[in-house]
């Protein structure tokens, strides 16, 4: 039996990705908490045996070399800063794990990885969506859980399920476009034929209605970006450009988080959004992010998600790029950048249906993190789908 055999094996699959997706809601629940601490074994043995199987493969692409770089750095950092909580190692075990199964799925069988993937999405989307419906102020029987400011859903907190979400409906999109496991339907309207896609149309209101449901602005507007963004590229068959909505996202982060407040115009475009200018207290949270990063400039503070210390508490930056500056170091964001413009040039050099959901997706992702902190491992898998791309359109990578 080879690794191939291995991973093109569905009891296997959802052996090893069931576990990097167990909602850490769990642990809140009197009843479940041993069975969530249970599950952490469970990961760690599918992290092992993933990288076991790619050790086998016996070759490593520059993706991910890309990605253990960064996460080397991030390791390091703790390591330097002499951080003795177990999850400043443990939690980057995800973001190399999973885009190298992703990458072995794709030389197996790339239509069964992700298709096991989204169906183990869409249980926990399903769930999510029918507990919130029965519990809109979150999980009453998550007795566990303190913070009153953020309600607990099945799927985590507000801003967070966002990223489930941008997950189940990127590789919705992906297998349409490979035509596995879809239904289509024709309508006759008037002189037109429309096709529908039945599953595409219910998981996009799903994810609407969920980000609806929790109250989250943050997720509603990355979600319906997302969609519209997929459908739009689809009514016009074509591909979106690149590098336009690259510009337009590093512009907002310049203008509206570094130079914030002694920016004139952050207050008028704010008050067009209908947000305060502070956006929630988040303005704070960047500056103080900043000064962090200028203090250890090189190695930052250690994988730490909440390292800024304001309001009587310990808060994280809520912004993606400025979170990893501070957290490893403004090296270990150069490669990030690096990693995110090398994958865009190759989708920008693949006219492709699936190129432009896989860019549109981790694009969104990026969006997601203006407000968030963190680097979601379900980020990565889109990354790594990239090396598909290449292989269903012929092309060498860069």
């Amino acid at each position: 039996m080879t690794w191939r055999t291995l991973v093109q094996n569905k009891p296997v699959l959802y052996f090893l990705l069931i576990p990097f997706f167990i909602p850490y809601s769990l642990k809140y629940i009197p009843s479940l908490t041993k069975v969530y601490e249970l599950t952490s074994f469970w990961k760690l043995g599918a992290v092992m045996l993933i990288f076991f199987l790619y050790l086998l493969r016996g070759k490593i692409s520059v993706i991910i070399s890309m990605i253990w770089a960064i996460n080397l750095l991030l390791l390091s950092s703790s390591v330097f800063n002499g951080l003795s909580d177990l999850n400043a190692y443990t939690d980057l075990l995800p973001a190399l794990a999973l885009p190298m199964l992703v990458e072995l799925g794709i030389e197996a069988d790339v239509a069964k990885i992700v298709h096991v993937t989204f169906v183990i999405l869409a249980t926990l989307t399903l769930v999510n969506f029918g507990l919130t419906l029965l519990y809109p102020q979150g999980l009453p029987f998550a007795s566990l859980y303190t913070q009153i400011r953020n309600p607990l859903y099945f799927l985590g907190q507000d801003n967070g399920i966002v990223y489930n979400l941008l997950s189940l409906v990127g590789l919705n999109y992906v297998l349409a476009a490979q035509n596995y496991s879809i239904f289509k339907v024709k309508l006759l309207i008037g002189d037109y034929f429309i096709r529908l896609t039945p599953r595409i149309f219910i998981f996009n209101v799903v994810s609407i209605l969920s980000m609806l449901l929790v109250g989250s602005a943050t997720g509603l507007l990355v979600i319906s970006s997302l969609i519209i963004l997929l459908e739009l590229s689809a009514l016009a068959n074509r591909k979106h450009n690149i590098w336009p909505l690259v510009s337009l996202y590093f512009s907002f982060f310049v203008f509206i988080i570094v130079l914030g407040d002694s920016n004139p115009l952050v207050a008028d475009f704010t008050s067009l959004l209908g947000r305060d200018a502070g956006f929630t207290g988040r303005s704070l949270l960047w500056e103080q992010a900043l000064e962090l990063i200028k203090q250890k400039p090189l190695l930052g503070w250690g994988n730490d998600p909440e390292i800024i210390q304001i309001w009587g508490g310990y808060f994280s930056s809520h912004n993606q790029l400025l979170d990893i500056a501070a957290r490893g170091g403004l090296l270990t964001l150069f490669l990030y950048i690096c990693l995110h413009i090398y994958v865009f040039l190759i989708l920008g050099r693949i006219p492709t249906t699936l190129a432009n959901i896989l860019f549109i997706t981790i694009y969104c992702f990026l969006l997601g993190g203006l407000m968030e902190a963190g680097v979601r491992p379900t980020q990565y898998i889109f990354i790594a789908l990239t090396y598909y791309a290449c292989l269903d359109y012929k092309k060498p990578m860069i």
